[in-house]
């Protein structure tokens, strides 16, 4: 039976004993993302990465090494692995007589090179369909919301972004987002205008910066935008179900690679600030004062966001609306600088439903995964986490 995206106590099993074969396959994409075919992907050297990081924008990246002794995966504009540029990353596990199967992504491809035998192909997420980065979703007429017509909500904002025409009468992504059900009636506070030459998907970005909120494509290949839990995240980590328990002298792990890093030069102060027409500037300062966090002020002192300052739109709204928007967003920001300053690094058998953001237990302590880098000619993994006891867990507010 082939199983997909479903954790069984067999297949941890076998993960755990080394009983299960794992190799990647290749399924090449229409635009619309119906498979078009299956290739198992013969993968050469140790710079065939899968890499996944945190935070909004693009977060997946592939740089595999294909052996091409057939020739399918030679570059071609007839070539049906080549016709829309999309694909398919897909780990399966054959564990007896059962197949677990586990997408890593939808890929558009950046480049591919050809040598004799050999194809490097480089791919990113399909966020870079938004950011500009494949050149399409060109602003060619100057482009501007208008809050004073009517209720612009943000979700669907978000959903016209994605189905404007990349030309032939595609849209930029024709499979539906993952919206936090919050924004279906959240309206716009505040105009977003775009000059020529920017790219629509800056609509999403821009909104995800007013609105405190992650926008990222996931192993599934749907865009999500979700708000982030900021004062309470910390403490929300702690209350949910590890997706990975990595027992004493853990099989999976390999010991000659664990590391850690504490960057005691690391931020541990944000400052958000926004112009009000009518009270002036409004600020908020969201300070890591979590005695136990390696970089916390009390220990290496007040440590400065680069710049120190971050500017925000305010809109027409209330003035504590807009110290509330400060605060998450810079709450939002302290929580990334923080992961970023305390990391531990170890390797292991790759483990595909492993993902950003995924709590684990690793070393007698709660982690939340930073970033993992996947080896895809031999299946391991390097993983970055971030102990949740060092997180910032206490907020202070040093300007009105």
């Amino acid at each position: 039976m082939i199983y997909y995206d479903r954790i069984t106590q067999e297949f941890i099993d076998s993960l755990r004993t080394g009983a299960s074969r794992g190799r990647l396959l290749i399924q090449p994409l229409d635009h619309s993302e119906n498979a078009v075919g299956e290739i198992g992907a013969e993968l050469i050297g140790a710079d065939s990465r899968l890499t996944v990081s945190k935070g909004s924008g693009c977060r997946r990246c592939i740089d595999l090494q294909l052996l091409n002794t057939d020739g399918r995966f030679s570059p071609s504009k007839d070539s049906v692995f080549w016709y829309s540029r999309k694909l398919r990353l897909i780990a399966e596990y054959t564990v007896s007589e059962n197949i677990y199967r586990f997408s890593q992504g939808v890929f558009v491809s950046r480049e591919a090179r050809q040598q004799n035998k050999q194809i490097t192909l480089t791919a990113a997420d399909k966020f870079s369909d938004l950011n500009g980065e494949n050149r399409i979703g060109a602003v060619t007429d100057p482009f501007s919301t208008d809050i004073s017509s009517g209720t612009v909500y943000v979700a669907e904002l978000i959903r016209e972004t994605l189905l404007r025409d990349n030309g032939g009468g595609r849209p930029i992504d024709p499979v539906p987002p993952m919206i936090d059900p919050y924004f279906y009636k959240i309206p716009l506070y505040a105009d977003i205008s775009l000059s020529v030459g920017h790219f629509y998907g800056e609509i999403i970005t821009v909104l995800a910066d007013m609105y405190g909120a992650d926008t990222y494509y996931n192993a599934a290949g749907h865009l999500v935008f979700e708000r982030c839990p900021t004062y309470d995240r910390p403490y929300w980590y702690m209350h949910i179900g590890h997706k990975w328990r990595f027992v004493e002298n853990d099989p999976t792990v390999q010991q000659s690679t664990q590391a850690a890093t504490h960057s005691f030069d690391g931020v541990n102060c944000v400052t958000v600030s926004s112009e009000t027409a009518e009270n002036g500037t409004v600020s908020y300062t969201a300070r890591n004062e979590n005695a136990e966090s390696p970089v916390n002020v009390a220990a290496v002192g007040v440590r400065y966001n680069d710049p120190p300052i971050v500017y925000i739109a305010a809109g027409d709204t209330a003035q504590s609306s807009v110290k509330d928007k400060c605060r998450e967003y810079a709450q939002y920001l302290l929580l990334q600088k923080t992961r970023d300053s305390i990391t531990e690094e170890f390797g292991t058998v790759f483990l595909p439903h492993l993902d950003v953001d995924d709590l684990i237990f690793y070393r007698n302590c709660d982690r939340v995964i930073d970033s993992i880098s996947v080896n895809a000619a031999d299946m391991t993994m390097s993983v970055h986490a971030s102990s949740v006891a060092f997180l910032p867990m206490n907020w202070s507010v040093e300007h009105g």
